[in-house]
């Protein structure tokens, strides 16, 4: 399967905010600041945004490379190391730029400067000038760089572009850290572009909710402090598991029950002053005698409830409806009478009048004889006359009226209800001993003092509504009191009550209730501070909620799987390429048994590090490898970085050949020269012989070379970073010099103010650089090309110079050298010579000369 497919069958895996990513990256887009702001707000806030396809067809035919990075200038340094030069440092934007400088002179000091810009494998502080400035100076420059075609000026530090880190700086430092740390290098399979642009993308998401979780963090509030009496009380719990799964409604159900308790502070300190000042038996005394009138309220309660409740009402109205039916049954009865010469036989009065008659009969008339008595000689004890026989059989059927069940039941019936009545009626609802153990009880338990009173008030209401309702012939009474609830808190008081006069018998048990109130009190000062930090805790919640969200979207945009499947992808495909190329450096600089090896990934980025091949022991390259093979290997490592940067970006070196011997010392000049020939290449070197090098071989490869020179002022303080465009007098070639001996003369054809003193000077200095000018020729052009390194090497394909060498040439060398030594000042001339300085035109002749025998000899070893 092509990489271009698996990519887009990884992605169907992926969140959508994601896959809108690769889409963009694949369609070349660039994402701005509003587009990372949006979707850090997208995934933050968990929103799904609208996701166009992403296919193979999203896929450019050709992956852009990136452009290419070159320096062209560093001017107006300030504070950087002792830097002060007028002219600013130029650099060619190809070919090679060589950058002279003795010990001293700058030349680091620029170095620094560009190692700290640009992307290097060991980073340094810019320094300041330690002599002269304080500790508050602050190092910049302004920077000249061209990215493709389009120039940028930045004034650094305060400005900078990302793309300067596509040009890759060398000194010794990062050819160390090459050795001994792990590198990434540019190489990427082309349809990785995507994947890298995720990750680039998941980088700036992560940077910017990093400083949204820094805002977060700095807007915390300061929760109440729990102490160590409320940490296990409900407010406690809450303040200390305080998380974004917290709620506002619990913490306001929190408050709205301590609002409504009746305790408060001030009680709970004033009983654990009491306890803390207590005898044990005064208190079991006192809680015992609280356990009596708790119990005693209690049960007045409930004797009430069984009256007033509604039991004692259903009570009540079923006697009065037994009543009703029972005189409604005897009223049906009582109109067998209705022949009787009066009219109103079992009425209510007539009973009355009949159990007068009874009581009269049995108490006075007939004592200890059953009423009504009816023997002959008897009379009527209501007329007092003598009973007939009509008179006796009427009071029979009365007596028989009123023996009858009916009239019995009504009878008892009337009896219980009217006992009820008067059981109501003689009802105390607050007795004195009620309302003194009420007043008893104020002190601890005040709010079931109040409860019970309210109670007592709706009992006393009830009693009056149905004593009202009685009268009325009604028995009608609204909202039944339910008492049992506060019946059940007495009895748990009483108990708990009964409990603590146990308890608090014995100075342990009154330690161990001080504890619990000093909790509850504890608690209560918790919430009373929660109180007032109300709306401080609410927003913190919100603030931890919105920390969550953050937390959760930072781990959304990790890169950690995304850099999985690109190991995956392409892991022996990018780790063979380095390795070939690393070998091949490696090669070319003599070095063996050393290879490149994958140690992880990071971000997408294979690291590498260079390793020994067949080694039977553990031991760290830098111990096995020669100064001068580190530093080879150092410079393995960055051309081999060098060569896989497809942007063919600047390369910047500070002097990279120190401790290499001569023969790695031409093949790293070979290796920059031909760097040269595609990228820009900027070297800084204080070393002669490697500026030779670097020149011959890039005449011989058509490569530019632009010269440049740091060096110190001339003024008194002798001040570091002076730049002049040329290289000095002994950095320069044959050419170089025949060239400026060319400018010279003309130099002095101009001048016509010189007196004969000053010519003669002018032409002995002249005389001793064309000097200097044929030993540089000797030393370049015939013993140099045989001879390397003055005698270390041999080059027998190059001794065909020497064959070719005739008599005319000597001739040609040693008459013109004889002639030039004598124009110098190098000892005192004899007066018998009478010695005058040539005019020019010899010069001229002269410098011809010189430079005809250059360029026939230099055909020699064509």
């Amino acid at each position: 399967m092509a990489l271009e497919e698996e990519i887009v069958r990884w992605s169907q895996e992926r969140p959508t905010w994601q896959r809108e990513v690769m889409r963009r990256v694949a369609a070349g887009e660039v994402f701005s600041e509003d587009d990372y702001e949006a979707l850090v707000r997208e995934i933050v806030n968990g929103s799904e945004s609208s996701l166009q396809q992403f296919g193979l067809e999203q896929f450019p035919q050709t992956v852009p490379e990136e452009q290419p990075v070159r320096l062209l200038s560093v001017e107006r340094t300030e504070h950087v190391n002792a830097l002060e030069s007028h002219e600013p440092l130029t650099f060619a934007p190809e070919g090679l730029t060589v950058i002279y400088g003795d010990n001293g002179s700058g030349k680091s000091g620029y170095a620094r400067l560009l190692k700290r810009i640009t992307r290097a494998r060991h980073k340094e502080d810019v320094l300041t000038d330690v002599f002269r400035d304080t500790a508050v100076a602050k190092p910049s420059a302004s920077i000249a760089v061209r990215v493709g075609a389009i120039e940028h000026s930045l004034l650094w530090p305060e400005s900078s572009l990302p793309e300067l880190q596509r040009i890759r700086f060398y000194d010794v430092a990062c050819g160390s850290s090459y050795i001994t740390e792990e590198s990434d290098f540019p190489y990427r399979p082309s349809a990785l572009f995507v994947m890298d642009g995720l990750i680039d993308t998941c980088v700036e998401v992560r940077k910017r909710i990093d400083v949204m979780l820094t805002a977060n963090s700095s807007s915390a509030v300061q929760l109440p402090t729990v102490v160590e009496n409320a940490l296990e009380s409900e407010a406690g719990r809450f303040i200390r598991t305080l998380s974004e799964n917290s709620s506002i409604r619990t913490l306001d159900a929190l408050l709205a029950k301590y609002e409504s308790a009746n305790e408060s502070i001030e009680k709970l300190k004033n009983q654990e002053a009491l306890l803390r000042s207590a005898d044990p038996t005064t208190i079991h005394q006192q809680l015992k005698r609280q356990d009596e009138k708790l119990s005693a309220v209690g049960s007045h309660l409930e004797s009430l409830h069984g009256i007033l409740g509604e039991p004692g009402l259903a009570k009540l109205r079923a006697n009065k409806a037994a009543v009703a039916r029972l005189e409604e049954a005897a009223t049906i009865l009582s109109k067998s009478f209705s022949s009787e010469p009066l009219p109103g036989v079992g009425s209510s009065p007539w009973q009355v009048l009949w159990d007068a008659a009874r009581r009269f009969s049995e108490q006075h008339a007939y004592q200890n004889q059953v009423f009504p008595v009816l023997d002959e000689d008897c009379k009527c004890v209501f007329c007092q006359q003598a009973l007939g026989e009509s008179a006796r059989d009427r009071l029979r059927r009365f007596s028989e009226f009123v023996k009858n069940d009916t009239q019995t039941k009504l009878q008892e019936a009337k009896s219980v209800y009217n006992r009820n009545y008067l059981i109501l009626k003689d009802l105390t609802i607050i007795p004195e001993v009620v309302a003194s153990n009420l007043i008893d009880l104020e002190a601890t338990h005040s709010d079931v003092v109040v409860e019970v009173r309210t109670i007592l008030k709706m009992y006393e209401s009830t009693r009056e509504q149905i004593l009202a309702s009685v009268s009325d012939h009604q028995l009608v009474v609204e909202n039944p009191i339910d008492d049992g609830p506060i019946v059940q808190r007495i009895n748990k008081a009483s108990d708990d009550a009964k409990a603590s006069a146990s308890r608090l018998g014995t100075p342990e048990g009154i330690q161990s209730q001080l504890a619990s109130l000093i909790a509850r009190r504890s608690e209560f000062e918790l919430l009373e501070q929660i109180k007032k930090d109300r709306d401080s805790i609410a927003k913190e919640i919100v603030r931890l909620k919105h920390l969550k969200a953050l937390e959760s979207a930072k781990n959304a945009a990790a890169t950690s799987s995304i850099t999985k499947k690109i190991v995956e992808l392409s892991d022996e495909g990018v780790t063979e390429v380095v390795r070939d190329t690393f070998t091949r450096q490696t090669e070319r600089l003599m070095l063996e048994r050393v290879t490149m090896s994958r140690t992880r990934a990071d971000k997408g980025a294979f690291l590498h590090q260079p390793k020994l091949v067949g080694a039977r022991q553990q031991a760290t390259l830098p111990r096995v490898f020669s100064e001068g093979e580190r530093t080879a290997l150092g410079l393995a490592a960055y051309f081999t970085e060098a060569q896989l940067d497809n942007s063919h970006s600047a390369l910047v070196l500070d002097d990279p050949v120190t401790s290499l011997d001569h023969v790695r010392r031409g093949l790293v000049a070979t290796q920059l020269v031909e760097l040269a020939e595609t990228r820009q290449v900027v070297l800084f070197t204080h070393d002669i012989a490697f500026v030779a090098d670097l020149k011959r071989e890039a005449r011989e490869r058509g490569v530019p070379v632009t010269e440049r020179s740091v060096t110190k002022s001339r003024a008194d303080e002798r001040k570091p970073g002076k730049v002049t465009m040329k290289h000095p007098w002994n950095a320069r070639d044959v050419s170089a010099r025949l060239n400026e001996l060319r400018q010279e003369i003309d130099k002095m054809k101009k001048d016509s103010s010189m007196n004969d003193e000053q010519y003669d000077t002018a032409v002995s200095n002249w005389a001793g650089r064309l000097s200097e000018t044929w030993e540089r020729i000797f030393s370049q052009e015939i013993v140099g090309q045989v001879l390397a390194e003055g005698g270390l090497e041999v080059r027998p394909k190059l001794v065909k110079v020497l064959a070719q060498f005739t008599d005319g040439d000597y001739r040609e060398f040693e008459g013109s050298y004889a002639r030039v030594s004598q124009w110098v000042k190098r000892h005192d001339k004899s007066p018998k010579v009478n010695y005058v300085a040539p005019e020019l035109n010899i010069l001229e002749d002269e410098l011809r000369l010189v430079d005809a025998w250059y360029q026939r000899v230099k055909r020699y070893k064509a």
